[in-house]
């Protein structure tokens, strides 16, 4: 108990690049963590920032031009970078390191370089599972060989036929349903690396939760309630004809409370009492946005409802006015808060371990 009480003191900072609209910062803030500074170039994900994190100093550019001597960056204790995916998802080119976007990830270990002998402690990274198999495993064996070289620990384990261990110590694939209480099916890929010169433990990846712990979906939903009408299906629409169809065979199978999604020129169902994952595609001409019926029709979740998948507390908001299209897009680059929650504090616990193995 002891312990606790003093690991619940401890002020330890952070820094947050590709910071989006601050998930990883608002689940480190919520371990008692500062975040100094953060840096995102999407102008309206900037404005969502500021909103809610007055406090921080926001860096709005490319990070090829973020600097650490000419923007006088703080040093911190923690490092966290969700970077672009696209190029190493399923969904995306699949051109990784030969995709500007991918290539991204270098700029990353051009700035813990720069830092010089205040590197941070520890690093934390997020992407797309599909990073893991990307280019037959060279795209994550160039990963820890940049790290390794940036003067971190990091290592790759395999099991039989070069597939990946469950049981690394760098990496992990979490996903939110598993993961914590929120019913998202969303799988992502997170790696902690640690500097060389640190003693520490061995890092602890959250462990999944009893499935009985994860809450019921619709109580996310704010079904006492007609939303925007903007967001409901005419039911004698193409599209409305099909999720009527689609929910029609699953009440008849005993499915009432089950969440949609129209693809292209289907409807899936997801029977797992959860919804399907978040992504910033989401609102485009109706597709990829999460749906169910409620007492005045068949709709799209609201972004309210679509934060709250993602760990967004009610106190996070919106600049007035923002449209929607690009609130879903925002919710969908995120990270879900909870998850990374549960990271941040075994970072704290193991900052708190280094320096009282200093001493």
């Amino acid at each position: 108990m002891e312990e606790s009480k003093e690991i619940a003191v401890q002020t330890y900072t952070v820094g947050s690049l590709f910071a989006g609209i601050g998930g990883f910062c608002r689940a480190f803030m919520r371990e008692g963590f500062r975040v100094l500074w953060a840096n995102e170039i999407d102008p309206f994900a900037c404005q969502t920032y500021r909103h809610n994190y007055p406090e921080v100093k926001l860096y709005e550019k490319p990070i090829e031009e973020l600097s650490v001597t000419a923007d006088h960056l703080q040093p911190v204790d923690v490092l966290t970078a969700g970077f672009p995916c696209q190029s190493f998802s399923m969904a995306g080119n699949k051109l990784g390191f030969e995709d500007p976007r991918g290539r991204l990830f270098f700029q990353i270990i051009r700035l813990l370089n720069d830092f010089g002998k205040d590197k941070p402690k520890i690093i934390v990274l997020e992407n797309v599972r599909n990073l893991l198999n990307h280019d037959n495993g060279k795209t994550i064996e160039i990963i820890g060989e940049e790290l390794r070289a940036a003067g971190y620990l990091f290592r790759v384990i395999y099991g039989n036929k070069s597939e990946i261990s469950d049981t690394n110590p760098n990496i992990k694939v979490l996903n939110t349903s598993s993961h914590t209480t929120i019913p998202q099916n969303r799988e992502r890929l997170y790696m902690v690396a640690f500097r060389k010169d640190l003693k520490k433990s061995r890092f602890q990846f959250p462990e999944k939760l009893k499935e009985e712990l994860r809450k019921d979906a619709y109580s996310y939903f704010d079904t006492d309630k007609p939303a925007d009408q903007e967001l409901y299906f005419d039911k004698e629409s193409k599209y409305g004809k099909m999720f009527l169809q689609v929910m029609r065979t699953a009440k008849n199978e005993g499915r009432f409370n089950s969440v949609y999604l129209l693809r292209r020129a289907y409807v899936r169902e997801n029977k797992n009492d959860c919804a399907f994952t978040l992504t910033a595609n989401m609102g485009g001409g109706g597709h990829n946005v999460p749906v169910i019926e409620d007492q005045w029709g068949i709709r799209k979740l609201t972004p309210r409802e679509c934060l709250r998948l993602q760990g967004f507390d009610e106190k996070f908001s919106f600049p007035e006015g923002m449209a929607k299209a690009k609130q879903y897009k925002q919710i969908g680059n995120a990270v879900t808060v909870d998850l990374v929650q549960r990271i941040a504090a075994e970072c704290k616990k193991q900052l708190f371990s280094i320096e009282r193995s200093s001493i």
